[in-house]
């Protein structure tokens, strides 16, 4: 089935309808006591998977067989039952009416069908792994988690935790660094380059969040040059590293929606709790905000069978296979899966122990009663490594901290973001140093900077103070600053 209009719906019994195509786009939803055509042409859609009776007519009016319905489909999917329908409902649909249409000939298995029977599952609930909770998983009949069903089922983990929630907060118009783009026509795109849109809006499988970020991309002007349209459609034609749903639950168009939705609201990045990656955190937002064409790429390779993609440096990034479970430190698949392959570059002996996850240290780390730290110059080498160019450690230890913030300073007033490491509620921290800002006499005033936890309750050393839109950015006076600052990483 091809995409109808930008609605991100498949079948062409639900594109059609005006009703319907509003609630793909996350403008309308439909609940009991509605009248019309677009209810009218959901039940037939309805009708069609066998949700109701064959007795029951499309007459329109959304009744209590409707609603009961909607609720039954709610279940299989994992989503509430509110028996309302909303975008995410519609998806789901659209999802199981383009199975219906698929040829009833002798073909090879596609790659989700078979992921399902190796698993042990149908391919509705391979579809629905990564969007509900475990108890949900452990119900729907064989599982890979039963134990007596698997000769090694000792072996498998007894819980895939499920995805994380996955709101956008602060959303994606909320930016007080002024540096988001006006969501303004941008004129239509050229002909080939909306061709790959068409591939990359039928991966997502209707997913609204991620075509509604995909829009706003699109308004803003920033599919119609550049790498950022085909690296995003080279992922959305690519099929990613089977163990991402075997091992993971990770359904593999998930990776491409957060991705998307990352490109859209780089404040949506969250080291994890518990986890000592802020480093890591760190260069996966600046990497966001300077190159999220490049982004994509560096996700797209490590998420492939082979799990690795070569740097701009011409050195190998690698994700560590320990990092495909799911944890508790409450970041998105894409935020776990791109630190932890950060965090294997640039911690202290990772070309000979791989950076563990699950344990937040490497094996060498651990040896010594360690940690996860990323230092100083091994921050920089990974930045240079990722980004290119040229790019030096300056430290407090070596100079003093007024004169590390002044260079600071400087690189903010030519545009740039700048990785800063802190000190902080008596260790270290690395956050992003996004905006200077100017007291009356021209002398710097106050920093915004950027916590890759994602949210800062501003309490302990430093001293700051949260934004209005928060995400993780504070403001601190200059003169706090140079007096916490311990290094930075600067371009040249």
């Amino acid at each position: 089935m091809g995409d109808n209009g930008n609605t991100g719906l498949g079948a062409p019994e639900l594109a059609a309808n005006e009703v319907l195509r509003s609630i793909a786009a996350g403008a309308a939803t439909l609940a009991e006591g509605a009248r019309g055509d677009g209810v009218r042409a959901l039940q037939g859609a309805l009708a069609a998977i066998g949700a109701i009776g064959e007795r029951m007519t499309a007459d329109g009016s959304f009744g209590l067989k409707t609603r009961e319905a909607i609720v039954a489909l709610q279940a299989a999917e994992g989503l509430p039952q509110t028996g309302v329908v909303d975008a995410a409902t519609l998806a789901a649909l659209d999802r199981r009416l383009a199975r219906l249409a698929r040829p009833a000939a002798p073909r090879a298995l596609a790659l989700e069908e078979a992921m399902a029977k190796a698993a042990g599952l149908s391919p509705d609930q391979v579809a629905a792994l990564g969007r509900t909770s475990p108890a949900v998983q452990a119900s729907g009949g064989p599982s890979r988690h039963d134990e007596g069903y698997f000769k090694d089922g000792d072996k498998l983990p007894q819980v895939v935790p499920g995805a994380e929630p996955d709101p956008d907060s602060p959303p994606p118009a909320v930016d007080s660094v002024g540096d988001r783009p006006a969501a303004t026509a941008a004129g239509a795109l050229a002909a080939d380059r909306g061709a790959r849109l068409d591939e990359v809006r039928r991966a997502l499988r209707g997913d609204a969040p991620a075509l509604a970020a995909l829009d706003r991309l699109l308004a803003a002007g920033r599919l119609h040059a550049g790498a950022l349209l085909p690296n995003l459609a080279t992922m959305a034609g690519v099929q990613r590293d089977p163990k991402l749903v075997l091992e993971g639950g990770i359904d593999p168009h998930l990776v491409l929606a957060q991705a998307i939705r990352h490109v859209d609201n780089p404040l949506r990045v969250k080291q994890g709790a518990c986890h000592g990656t802020c480093g890591a955190g760190t260069m996966e937002y600046v990497l966001l905000r300077v190159d999220p064409a490049e982004f994509v790429r560096l996700l797209d390779g490590i998420t492939r069978e082979a799990r690795e993609v070569t740097l701009r440096s011409g050195r190998a990034l690698k994700m560590p296979r320990n990092a495909i479970l799911r944890d508790a430190s409450g970041r998105v698949d894409v935020d776990r899966l791109l630190q932890s392959a950060f965090m294997n570059h640039a911690t202290a002996m990772s070309w000979i122990f791989d950076y563990d996850n699950p344990e937040d240290n490497d094996s060498f780390w651990a040896a010594l009663g360690g940690d996860s730290r990323v230092p100083l110059g091994n921050f920089t080498s990974l930045f240079q490594d990722i980004m290119g160019g040229s790019y030096t450690s300056v430290s407090s230890l070596l100079r003093s901290g007024a004169s590390v913030a002044a260079d600071v300073a400087a690189a903010m007033e030519r545009g740039e973001r700048v990785p800063v490491l802190l000190r902080w509620d008596g260790g270290y921290h690395w956050v992003v140093a996004e905006k200077i800002e100017r007291g009356a006499d021209g002398a710097p005033a106050s920093v915004i900077l950027r916590n890759p936890v994602g949210s800062d309750g501003c309490q302990g050393p430093p001293p700051r103070a949260p934004v209005p839109e928060r995400g993780g950015r504070f403001r601190m006076t200059y003169a706090d600053l140079a007096a916490h600052i311990n290094g930075a990483t600067l371009r040249g």
